[in-house]
């Protein structure tokens, strides 16, 4: 055998050499990179499933099973459907079509499943397109992060803030709007009345002779028959209607759309359902009257809320010279 030909066989042994431990290391990679995504699947805290196009389940974590309450053959049996609130079922379809038809990779929703228990959780869903070379889709890799305690204490923190909002616009005592959240409900429905041209009616009233319940029965008297006033005037008004209190035993209303005869009417209306009122205190029985107050607002008025408010005033303190009756207020 020629020197030159040995030459050339060592080379091919070596090139071939190289080769199979270039391939035993690409097996290796390959083993330890599956190995590797099995065991991040398998093990993540996330819930982790693979859903076929048609969203049923091929395969799931253990993370997704302890979030849904269910186990892995149930929910392989399952479609994602199944596990969604039915108000959130579709909730994902605007996004499902856009992935179906090219557009996007991947969204992310929060929505609610319903446990396994029968309990509503809330999570946080991030579902992901994988496609074959030739773009079709094969499978969606999808994650869940239970979001319950986080959307709990949320919802918790917003109607604590909602609670402090009604609160601080409230008459802690009558649980009618304070001065304050009634003259703001006032300046809005004057700019309305503005633009509409249709104008409103406002009632001022007066407890006749309040002093003496407190001095007769005590205050805690006084302002149970606050609250049982308060609720006379509010069983005599409409929805949109609103009620405040004004002051000490003064409350003041609103009557949105009304002129003045109707909203006479309404005061009458109040008046007659205070006379018949029988307060209930201890042994005792308290009955008051009330002097009310008539003043519009109509397309053709120039007053400002103050003045509107002191011509409703200037009519109910007409109405206590006389006790237990009602006075409009006339220009």
């Amino acid at each position: 055998m020629s020197y030159g030909l040995i030459i050339v066989l060592m080379i091919i042994l070596g090139i071939g050499l190289w080769h199979t431990k270039k391939y035993h290391r690409a097996v290796v990679n390959q083993v330890a990179h599956v190995w590797i995504t099995k065991n991040a699947f398998e093990h993540t805290a996330l819930g982790m499933a693979i859903v076929s196009p048609d969203c049923r389940f091929l395969k799931v974590n253990r993370a997704y099973g302890e979030i849904t309450g269910y186990t892995r053959p149930e929910l392989l049996k399952m479609a994602v459907k199944e596990l969604t609130h039915p108000e959130d079922q579709e909730k994902d379809t605007p996004y499902l079509q856009e992935v179906f038809a090219g557009n996007i990779h991947s969204f992310t929703t929060v929505k609610r499943y319903i446990h396994k228990n029968g309990s509503t959780i809330w999570v946080r869903s991030t579902i992901s397109a994988v496609r074959t070379e030739r773009g079709n889709l094969k499978y969606f890799v999808a994650q869940i992060q239970d979001m319950t305690i986080a959307k709990n204490a949320e919802d918790e923190l917003r109607k604590s803030r909602d609670n402090a909002e009604v609160l601080a616009r409230t008459d802690y005592l009558t649980k009618t709007l304070n001065r304050r959240a009634f003259i703001e409900r006032l300046q809005e429905e004057l700019e309305r009345t503005k633009r509409t041209q249709e104008g409103f009616a406002m009632i001022l009233v007066d407890i006749d002779y309040f002093k003496k319940v407190n001095d007769q029965f005590g205050h805690l008297a006084g302002d149970y028959v606050l609250q049982k006033f308060a609720d006379c005037l509010s069983n005599n008004v409409r929805p949109y209607d609103f009620i405040g209190r004004y002051g000490g035993e003064e409350f003041i209303i609103c009557l949105p759309d009304t002129d003045v005869e109707q909203a006479a009417l309404v005061a009458e209306r109040m008046r007659e359902s205070v006379e018949a009122l029988e307060v209930d205190y201890l042994h005792a029985q308290i009955k008051v009257t009330g002097s009310f107050g008539v003043a519009v607002y109509d397309s053709h008025s120039s007053d400002t809320l103050d003045e509107l408010i002191e011509k409703a005033d200037g009519a109910m303190y007409v109405a206590k010279n006389h006790k237990n009756t009602v006075y409009q207020w006339v220009s």
